[in-house]
């Protein structure tokens, strides 16, 4: 990659056309995902995502082994990943130099006892509440990265996943 193509670690002119090339399949438009889970033992699970591993675990006052985050940090910490790229995208698109980027993320469930089966008409168990926070030191004016962090608040497929109507489709298959 040349000095003068990169912008923040991107290779903005090969990204570009590969966006450019994405941009001409329709059925890219809905970025189609796939996971399977796999149960180890306990509250231990395996997931495998394209051709990546990662293992969920509960805490230790679940009587998990809390050896790796359980299934909402991960989704509290996809959201602050896929805030963060959001943001670099755009700062890089705008031709921004980042120098120090963090984002903080902090959660609240509205009632994870009804996941624990003791609540069981009161609320539900996801997140009700999550406060977002970008620290970011780079070559533009505040308003500026103002604005590039609320489009990627806006933009973030993961955001959007948390905030709009998902449908899911459950099936079960019994195995004798």
């Amino acid at each position: 990659m040349t000095a003068a193509n990169s912008v923040n670690g991107l290779d903005m002119k090969k990204f570009q056309k590969a966006v450019a090339l994405i941009a001409t399949r329709k059925a890219t438009r809905h970025a189609p995902k796939k996971a399977r889970i796999r149960w180890k033992s306990g509250f231990k699970f395996s997931a495998l995502v394209r051709n990546h591993m990662f293992t969920i675990d509960e805490p230790a006052q679940l009587t998990g082994e809390d050896e790796y985050p359980n299934s909402m940090e991960y989704v509290l910490g996809a959201l602050g990943a896929c805030l963060a790229t959001g943001f670099v995208l755009l700062a890089s698109k705008a031709n921004i130099t980042i120098h120090n980027m963090e984002v903080t993320l902090e959660s609240r469930q509205e009632n994870v006892l009804t996941f624990l089966g003791v609540e069981n008409e009161k609320g539900h168990s996801g997140f009700d509440q999550i406060s977002a926070k970008l620290y970011i030191q780079a070559d533009a004016r505040e308003d500026v990265l103002t604005k590039l962090w609320r489009d990627a608040l806006h933009t973030s497929p993961v955001g959007n996943s948390l905030v709009q109507n998902v449908v899911i489709s459950p099936e079960i298959d019994v195995i004798s």
